[in-house]
This record gives structure tokens, sequence and C-alpha cells, in this order.
């Protein structure tokens, strides 16, 4: 069982040797097991009533009964009080500490002063059958005198275990002092033992000491000092410093070689090879040279020792000296205060910030220095703060805020301050930058971000405007084509260049449309409309765009949809926007008599749907494969349009399907050799008959026609001709105007049914028409016609109350079948 030293002693942080600790716990255990050994087997033979056999056989004593009693108190007293004693463990060591004293001290008194008190036989009988040592005692019944002095002493050192007491000006503690007088009395009894000289086991001729008393009284002294090793004179011994050698050489040594020089004496005497007088001489010489031998030996462990301490006293002088080099040639001013917020050092790199020379801050207030009067006070409280709590509230914190320089201009740092390391830190060390440029290279980069974000959004709103002011010229070409392309009476040759002239007019519109995106994705607002989606069907409604280009190239289309989880969770228009692409691609850069594959296939152990589309086109260099997908890219040819195109598709494409929470990839082997694109979408499902897909919001022809009144306001001439003339056509009255005001005028005037406008108009735009126009008629239902796309655009046209947004170049058909919804609706 370990005798820990106690939690709450300042061991732990006592300068003694590492292993001090474990060693005195060992001392306090021997000390308490051997107390307690020879302390109760004597009182169990007294309690027996006699002594036991084997004893009587051999020849020993038995130890008084008082004696038995002191030293097993004592071994007692000292159990309590190792560890971390409570209250009760303390009060208990205390009583039994007591009790030894007094059995030592009373019994001490009757020997000096030659008087009888009876303490002698008040536990118990004098003697004992069996008892052989009751023949050499002088008194029946009393321990020897040396017993009794150490027992009281040893007594008085485990009550006062803890006790300090004052002398003048000098504090010192009162159990080393009385442990140490406890050793005295019995090493006494055992140097006689040891030399053969009878007169020294029982002084002032007293009882003799019985051997295994002085062991154990001996024992439980030296238990009392390591029960406290932080404490002088272990302390001092075990200090790992010279004078702490020299004592742990010096001491024992010297104890164990003149014991051993006066056993070999008596021997001598003993043997006739030493006669009277020559011993004493033999002793004092052999004495002195024994311990000068013994001081020599100390003497080099102590060199080697002080060599040591000058080796690391060296080390930690040059890294002092590095660290003071590292501070002084530093470019951040570094400076140390106390816990008054006084300056103690600061760097030559302060000197130059702050313009203060180090002789004349040393010992000056830091806030009357460096910190602006407007800051002192906040300053000041933060001081007050540590001196209270000991904590400071920027420790560890590394902020910006004004300094003064001795000019009295103030300046940007950046400052941090941390205590010193030790125990109760008194000093704080400020490391402090001047962020000066770095302050000004942020307002540069933030002004240079603000112009880019500036431009950016003067890019988009010229992009917004161009595509308007292209859109618009587009729309009446576009609806003339379409009505020509349908009006039977002309010649099967000229509607074919109608219908050229249609697709072509689109494809501009698709190309408007893939710049308008950009600049959605670009800007962060590219927006999906998600919902369960048919892929297969997709595929096919994008097959069917290209099939007839592809046809003129005799190119092949083959469909392999193998994939059985074919339905995913997205936006059918975009998606079919991406598989339109990647079809239009292939189809164009693929040669007249090619082919183009469409797979699909599904893989259960990643969970994912996998589109391929191949073709045996043009192809790209392996290392183009990431490039192509940059805005205005094709494959790599520098501002190579030769095939058309803007360059966007790929880069449209990939931003849908990353929006899709999916891949897309291009792999080719090089020029010539085709290219194949994958695209991946994870978490497919089975599509059921009747999943949504991008058809969803075709218009049913079926839907009966109710020919309606229709106020059509728009400012561009001839589209609003155009528009006049197809709606008519179709069977409605049209109203029409070229301004909010004529648009006021004419529904003053007569009613209508429809509202048909367009959003840019010479005094006005459409929402604040739509807003004029629901005072008049509340459920007003009405379509927006538009050179503008954006989503800023389309959501504020819906919160105007257009239930239709249409985006220029109108086609006719889509014009027409949104008014088949509002009469539906209506």
């Amino acid at each position: 069982m370990p005798f820990p030293v106690p939690a709450d002693s300042p061991f732990a942080a006592a300068p003694l040797l590492p292993s001090a600790g474990k060693a005195c716990s060992w001392v306090l255990r021997i000390a308490i097991l051997m107390g307690l050994a020879v302390g109760v087997s004597n009182l169990l033979a007294w309690v027996n009533g006699s002594a036991p056999g084997f004893v009587v056989a051999s020849g020993m004593m038995v130890m008084r009964i008082n004696t038995a009693t002191g030293i097993t108190a004592g071994a007692l007293s000292l159990l309590c009080w190792s560890g971390a004693p409570g209250r009760s463990r303390r009060s208990l060591a205390q009583g039994l500490a007591i009790a030894a004293a007094l059995i030592g001290t009373l019994t001490a008194m009757e020997d000096i002063a030659g008087i009888n008190i009876g303490i002698d036989q008040l536990l118990g009988p004098a003697t004992m059958p069996g008892d052989l040592g009751n023949a050499s005692v002088r008194h029946p019944g009393r321990m020897s005198l040396n017993a009794a002095l150490s027992m009281s002493f040893l007594g008085v050192a485990l009550l006062g275990l803890d006790w300090k007491v004052r002398l003048g000006r000098q504090r010192f503690w009162v159990s080393p002092v009385f442990a140490l007088l406890a050793t005295l009395p019995v090493s006494l009894g055992l140097v006689g033992y040891l030399l053969g000289l009878t007169n020294f086991t029982g002084i002032l001729r007293s009882t003799n000491i019985l051997f295994h008393t002085a062991a154990s009284l001996l024992a439980l002294a030296l238990g009392c000092l390591a029960a406290r090793p932080e404490r002088p004179p272990v302390r001092r011994i075990l200090s790992p410093g010279a004078d702490g050698l020299l004592l742990r050489w010096t001491l024992p040594g010297s104890v164990v070689l003149l014991l051993t020089l006066g056993w070999c004496i008596g021997r001598g005497r003993a043997a006739g090879l030493v006669v009277a007088g020559e011993g004493s001489a033999m002793m004092l010489y052999g004495g002195l040279v024994l311990i000068f031998g013994l001081l020599f030996v100390a003497s080099r462990a102590v060199s080697r020792q002080e060599a040591q301490a000058r080796a690391s006293a060296l080390a930690l002088q040059e890294g002092q000296e590095r660290s003071r080099a590292i501070v002084d040639t530093a470019l951040d001013a570094v400076l140390l205060m106390d816990d008054a917020g006084i300056i103690v050092d600061w760097n030559p790199a302060a000197e130059q910030i702050f313009g203060w020379h180090r002789e004349e801050v040393i010992g000056q207030p830091l806030a009357e220095r460096i910190i602006p009067e407007d800051l002192r006070a906040a300053h000041y409280r933060g001081m007050a703060h540590l001196k209270e709590t000991g904590h400071g509230p920027v420790f560890g914190k590394r902020l910006e805020l004004p300094a003064l320089r001795r000019d009295g201009t103030t300046f940007p740092v950046e400052l941090s301050i941390n205590p010193l390391p030790g125990p109760e830190p008194t000093l704080f060390v400020g490391f402090i930058r001047d962020i000066t440029n770095r302050q000004a290279a942020d307002e540069k980069l933030r002004a240079a971000k603000e112009a880019a974000e500036a431009a950016l959004r003067t890019k988009d709103n010229f992009v917004a405007a161009l595509s308007h002011e292209l859109r618009t010229p587009l729309t009446p070409v576009l609806l003339c084509t379409a009505a020509l392309r349908q009006d039977e009476r002309l010649p099967a040759d000229v509607r074919g260049q109608m219908a050229m002239m249609e697709r072509n007019i689109a494809l501009e519109a698709r190309l408007i449309d893939d710049l308008l995106d950009l600049t959605r994705i670009n800007r962060g607002k590219f927006r999906l409309r998600t919902e369960p989606c048919d892929t297969h069907s997709l595929l096919h409604h994008a097959l069917e765009i290209v099939r007839d280009e592809a046809r003129a190239k005799r190119i092949a289309l083959d469909l392999d949809l193998s994939a059985e989880r074919f339905g995913v969770t997205g936006d059918p228009a975009r998606l079919q926007q991406v598989f339109w692409n990647l079809l239009r691609n292939a189809v164009k850069f693929t040669s007249a008599g090619g082919r183009v594959t469409i797979q699909t296939r599904d893989e259960a152990d990643r969970d994912r749907l996998i589109i391929a589309i191949s073709d045996t086109g043009v192809g790209f260099a392996p290392e183009a494969a990431e490039q192509i997908f940059q805005p205005f890219e094709q494959a790599g040819r520098d501002n190579d349009h030769g095939l058309g195109g803007l360059g966007l598709g790929l880069a449209i494409a990939r931003a849908i399907v990353d929006l899709h929470g999916g891949t897309i990839q291009a792999h080719s082997l090089g020029a010539g050799q085709g290219a194949t694109f994958i695209v991946e979408f994870p978490d497919p499902i089975m599509a059921p008959h009747g999943m949504l897909t991008a058809n969803v919001n075709k218009p049913d022809d079926r839907t009966v026609f109710t020919p309606r009144r229709i106020l059509l306001v728009e400012d561009h001439e001839p589209t609003l001709n155009v528009l006049t003339r197809l709606l008519t056509h179709a069977g409605h009255e049209v109203i029409p105007a070229q301004s909010v005001a004529a648009a006021q005028a004419a529904a003053a005037n007569q009613r209508f049914d429809i509202l048909v406008s367009d959003l840019g108009l010479p005094d006005g735009t459409g929402w604040e028409l739509m807003t004029l126009l629901r005072a008049q008629y509340p459920n007003l239902p009405a379509v927006a016609l538009s050179g503008y796309g954006m989503d800023e655009d389309l959501q504020r046209t819906r919160d105007a109350g257009f239930a239709t947004h249409l985006v220029k170049p109108v086609d006719f058909d889509q014009l027409r079948h949104a008014l088949q919804r509002l009469n539906s609706a209506s």
C-alpha cells in the first residue's frame, strides 16, 4: 500500500530530485510497517501473558509494555498522517502522537529525576513468564532512558507535523527538529551494539535499550522526516544542487565509514590485536583519513555537478542571447510590461515604429506613450480587471486598433498580448505590427473588388439590354416566317425556305438565351424548378429536335436506352437543354455519313444513372477535356469558330448538371477520333408511366377556342402590326396601343378580356400599366412580352400579376397556347 505525499503540500513544486517522491514514499512505508510489526508483536506477548516459545529459545528479550504501546501509537499516527488526511484522520493522528509523547516524557522524567510515579506498570505488569529482559531492567517494567527520550521527541514531532513557530523574524517547522532529536538517543544504543560498548546502549546508567526497540524508533523518526520531504533538512539533502549532492555523499558515507572503522577496532580489541589506548588513536586517525577520502570523492561529484550546471547556464545564456537577437532583429515591435501597465523593455523595432528610445520608455506607463487618449480609459479598465481576476480579456487575441507615435500622429496596428510562462505571471509580452501598408492594400483590393463588381453589373446590364434590343426586331420576322410557313397558298419550296428562316431565327434566339444563362450562372442566380423527370423521354425530345439536321448530313442516330432506373428529380426544361446541347454538338462536329450514339445505363452499386453521347466527329486533344467546358472555348481552338457557335453550350450544360448534383465529363483520343460525353446523375429512380417531362407544359391543342378582345400594347410598330394581323386572323379582336397612356385611354373607352403587353414602353413599363389597369380590372388575365428574360425580370412580372412571361422573339404558337391557357383558367 503506497503512502503518497499529500497533494496539498508544496512537494510537487519543490526543487527536489525527480526520484525524491518515490524514495520518500518507500521510507515512509518501511517505517510504518516496521513500527507496527515490532510494536504489535511485543504487545501481543503482553496480552497473552507469556513470551512466545521461539523467543525464549532464541534468548531474545521482549520490550516493556509501555515501549511497545508507544511504538505502536507512533506507527499508527504516522499512518494517519500519510496521504492527504482529512480532519478526522488528523485528529486521530495527533491523539496517538500525544499518547506516545506522554509515555516517553513521563518515563524519562522518572529516570532523570530519580522518582517513581507509577507510569512503568500502569499499562501492565513488570514481567511475565519467560521474560528474559526483566533481569536486565534496572527498574521493574521501565523502558530505557534512550527509548523514553526518543519516544518523547517522536511524539512531539508527530503531534506538530504541520506546525510552524516563529522565533524573532524566522519561522521554522517543529516536526523536523524533534524528529532529528528523536534519532540521537536511539542512535547511541545502535552504535553501542555495533562497537560492543554496552555503556552506549543505556545512557545515564539506565536500562540498556533493546536493539529492535532502537531500530523501530529510529525508523519512525526517519519516516516522520520522509512524510514531509519538501521541508528542511530533507529538502536540502534531496536538492538537485551541489549542496544536496555533497550532503548525500558525506552524511551517509561518513556514518558508514566511521561505524565500519569502530566495528573493526572493536573486533581487533576482542581478538587481542588492539591494546588499550590504541583504539582511540586509531579511531581518530582512521576517521580523519576516511573522511578526507570521502570529501575528496564528494568534491569530484560536486565538480561534475558544477560543470553540468555551467554547461546548462551557458546553454541558457546562449538561448537567451539568441532569443534577444531574434527580438532585436524582429520587424515587429516587441515590448514587456508588468501588471500595472509599466513598460519593462522593448526592442529596436518598437523604437523605430513609435519614435521613443528604449531608455525613454522603460519605467513609463504604456498608456501614456503609445495608446491614444480616447482608448486609455479602456486600457486602465483592462489592467484593473487583470489585477482583480488574473485574467486578461485580450489574451490570445489579435486586435486591430490605432496607436500613437511620438509626434502625436496615429496609425493602425495589430496587437496581441500574452502573459509570460510562470505560476504567477507578472510580466506580459506584447507584439505590435504596423499595418498601415496592409490596410492601404486592403482598401485598394476592396476598391478593386467593388470596381470589378460594378463592371460585372454593368456587363450584365449591357447583356440584358443587348438581348432585349436583339430580340425585339427578331419578333416580327419570326412571326411572319411562321405565318408564311403555315400558309398553304404559298408554294411548297417557299414554305420550306420560310421553315429554314424560322429555324435560323430560333437559333439566334437560342444564342441570346445562352448569353443570358451564362450571366445567370456568373451571378449565382441560375435557378431550377425541380420535379420528377423521365430522362429517356427527354432524350427522345432532344433527339427529335436534331433529327432533321442529322438526316441532312446522313448521320446515323443509334439509341441504346438500357437503364432500368432512368428517373431523376430535376428541372425538365434545363435537362432537355443539356441533352439538346450535347446532341447538337455531336451532330454539328460529326462529318457527313458519321454516327452518333446515345446510351443509358444505371449502376446499382454506385447508385448512379449514366448517360453517354458519343460521336465519330472531329474529337479533341485529351488535354483539352476540361478546357472545352469553359465559356467561349471550342476544343482549344484559339478563336477558331469556323464551325459556328459561341462556345457557351458546354459551359451551361456543366452548370446545369452540377446544380442537379451530377457530373459531366468529356473524353476523346485526339483529333479526328470522335468524342464521348458522359453525364452521371445520383440517386436514380424508376420512371413510372406518366412521369412529368419537359413536354409537360405543352398546351393541349384540343382546348376549345374562344375568341377574345385583346388589348395589345407594343411600342415596336412592326411587331405590333404583325401581332395584330396574326391575332385577328386567329379570330380575336385586337385593340392596339403603343404606350401606357394610349393603353389607359383605350381601356377607359372600351372593355377588353386579356392584356398582352410589352414591358418596355416609351412612357413607362408594362408592370406600371398592369398596376394601373388592375384598379379597373381586378382579375385581369395578362401576358407579358419582353426582350428581358433574367430571373429578376420574371419574378417582377409574376409579382405585378402577369400570368405568363414570354421572352422575345415570340413564337406565335407560344402566344396562342398562352392565350388558350388563360381562356381555360377564366
